[in-house]
């Protein structure tokens, strides 16, 4: 039975999700460079968040220079952390009611 050939990113790119080399060693993904989880990653594609990509055959794909401005882009404004909580707000806190003695 035949194994299933995985598509390796062309050289310069990374997709989404990390992948293997012809050696076996593991190429970081754009996730995995973010920092992020892969379906952390969807989220912000969908809501325009992130690097440019484009679609290589039936997969995510970006420049791993593209991956890096973006990076550069975020420190320099002042971003330690990307704000991923965006999709609902805090909820007050509602004291806690005592019964009547």
């Amino acid at each position: 039975m035949p194994t299933k050939q995985h598509q390796k990113p062309p050289p310069g790119f990374c997709f989404a999700q990390d992948s293997t080399d012809d050696d076996g060693n593991v190429v970081a993904g754009i996730a995995t460079r973010l920092g992020i989880t892969y379906g952390t990653y969807r989220k912000w594609r969908m809501a325009g968040k992130g690097p440019a990509t484009l679609t290589l055959g039936k997969r995510t794909a970006a420049r791993i220079t593209a991956v890096e401005d973006y990076l550069t882009q975020l420190e320099e404004a002042g971003a330690h952390h990307v704000d991923s909580y965006d999709a609902r707000p805090a909820e007050p806190r509602v004291p806690r009611q005592r019964p009547a003695a």
